[in-house]
């Protein structure tokens, strides 16, 4: 049952087989596979519950409902970079693009070699990743429904001869209403909340929504349990009722950025002193073109095709449309010029490189801020500057080998470029983190980091915490690096392997 905090009267106390601390990628996945097995589960979520007919099309009130800090979570450091999350049921799933990667070949081997992870294997993995796309529905997005904006880009990059194609993703009969970010109102994605959610409610489980974990119960070196508070739909505080889990298993799938700041808050799974350290988010910058002929933004998929000519340097092109309000602050002019170019947004298409950390790295803390937020510390360095360049000046080649009159980047200095000169310019330009204008970053990760060490890690290969006995982390937290592409396949695999060690677990 999905319960929100109207259906319940008073404080809650229960006895169960599973407690789970978020409903996302790495909750979801978790939750239905042991609900299905008979346990019985209860899964804590903060945000809320919305269906197909909450999604209305209007970022700005999905924004609101569906994301932490209204979509305005920012890292400290240089450049200043967004980092939206989702805060409701299916978590990120419930408002990314839905793209569904396998993760590179060469990373999983670096985990082996490098993490002491010789436990996960390729062929097993492949075997997760497999069951996943079938229960997803996962498949290449469709050329018909892609749209203008992504066809283009594509011509380009076959232009210039680079390997690029459609992305798969957890879409079924998709429709490209153009706001995958925004909740799908179509009920195509299959991101969690309509998919592993619904199964685990199917076999028993209970989701508590609008309810906040706040504290692991621990007795003898090992967590019994959590104890949390319910919040006011309204203000998003606390309401003054209660809930206190007692359960065999707790598993902590807060998110990279909410399940380290929940331990830190605590003291807790932290011998290694590496718990929040060690945070990747796929820092990405963005190119917008302007074009004679109409594109038609924003029909069709926002991330459905892609250019990886440049995935062993860690540069991945990925994008296709986003809504005019998003639109509009992606353009590096303010005031009367950006509603001068805003008039032509039916002529523009924007697209996204995304790159995967050499020198940067970030920290998630608590400093004890007002309400429950933690601080974020990251700054982009070194060989990553130089990639972002990289990529942004290769997504304009890109845009001008498709017929673009005008190509706009985040970089100070080059915010317009209407020539190859001033592409050039660009490309022999020197670059600092503090030139690059809005940048946004997704899939924070590493933070609980697994790995074969306890030493240097936070949770073992099965996901088991080294410190507390019955404690499990699984979400991005525990990728120990960037898979190389979007993590929620791989995010979903390390659930799904957990929830496997967990039954061994319970079973015994």
């Amino acid at each position: 049952m999905i319960l929100a905090p109207m259906d319940v009267k008073g404080d809650v106390a229960r006895a169960v087989d599973v407690a789970v601390i978020g409903s996302g990628a790495g909750g979801g996945p978790i939750a239905r596979e042991l609900a299905g097995e008979g346990y019985g589960v209860v899964v804590l979520e903060e945000g809320g519950y919305f269906t197909r007919e909450d999604f209305n099309l209007d970022p700005a009130d999905s924004y609101m409902k569906m994301y932490r800090d209204a979509g305005q979570t920012i890292t400290l450091g240089l450049p200043f970079i967004l980092l939206p999350m989702g805060k409701t049921v299916g978590g990120t799933t419930t408002v990314n693009s839905g793209t569904a990667l396998r993760m590179h070949r060469p990373v999983l081997k670096k985990w082996q070699l490098t993490h002491g992870l010789a436990e996960i294997g390729e062929e097993e993995l492949n075997l997760i990743y497999g069951h996943l796309e079938e229960y997803l529905f996962v498949k290449r997005a469709d050329p018909e429904v892609a749209g203008k904006v992504a066809t283009t880009f594509l011509s380009g990059a076959e232009k210039l001869g680079l390997s690029c194609g459609w992305l798969p993703r957890n879409a079924k009969e998709c429709e490209g209403f153009g706001a995958c970010a925004f909740g799908c109102p179509s009920g195509s994605k299959q991101s969690v909340d309509v998919s592993f959610i619904p199964d685990a409610v199917g076999s028993g489980a209970d989701i508590y929504t609008r309810c906040r974990a706040e504290e692991l119960k621990v007795k003898g070196g090992r967590v019994t349990g959590v104890r949390g508070r319910f919040l006011d739909p309204a203000t998003g505080r606390p309401d003054g009722r209660r809930i206190d889990l007692e359960a065999r298993v707790t598993v902590l799938a807060a998110g990279a950025v909410f399940s380290p700041y929940f331990l830190l808050r605590q003291g807790l799974a932290n011998s290694s002193g590496q718990v929040g350290r060690n945070l990747q988010i796929h820092p990405a910058t963005q190119t917008i073109a302007l074009f004679d002929e109409p594109l038609g933004p924003p029909k069709g998929i926002p991330q459905c095709c892609y250019v990886d000519e440049f995935k062993g340097e860690g540069i991945m092109l990925e994008g296709g449309t986003v809504p005019p309000e998003i639109h509009a602050l992606a353009l590096p002019f303010a005031g009367r010029r950006n509603a001068a170019l805003m008039a032509s947004y039916p002529n523009m298409g924007i697209f996204g490189g995304m790159i995967s950390e050499s020198d940067s790295h970030g920290r998630v803390l608590d400093l004890r801020r007002p309400g429950y937020r933690p601080a974020m510390l990251y700054n982009l360095r070194g060989r990553d500057v130089v990639k972002a360049k990289a990529a942004t000046v290769l997504m304009a080649e890109i845009w001008f080998a498709a017929g673009a009159k005008r190509v706009f980047t985040p970089f100070a200095g080059h915010y317009e470029l209407t020539s190859p000169r001033d592409l050039k310019r660009l490309e022999r330009s020197r670059v600092r983190a503090s030139d690059i204008m809005g940048m946004s970053a997704y899939h924070p990760l590493g933070t609980c980091r697994m790995g074969g060490d306890p030493e240097w890690s936070v949770v073992k290969h099965t996901c088991e915490s080294w410190d507390l006995e019955d404690l499990y982390i699984c979400d991005g937290s525990v990728l120990p690096s960037s898979p190389g592409v979007n993590p929620q396949l791989t995010i979903m695999a390390m659930a799904m392997r957990c929830a496997g060690f967990i039954d061994e677990r319970l079973s015994s």
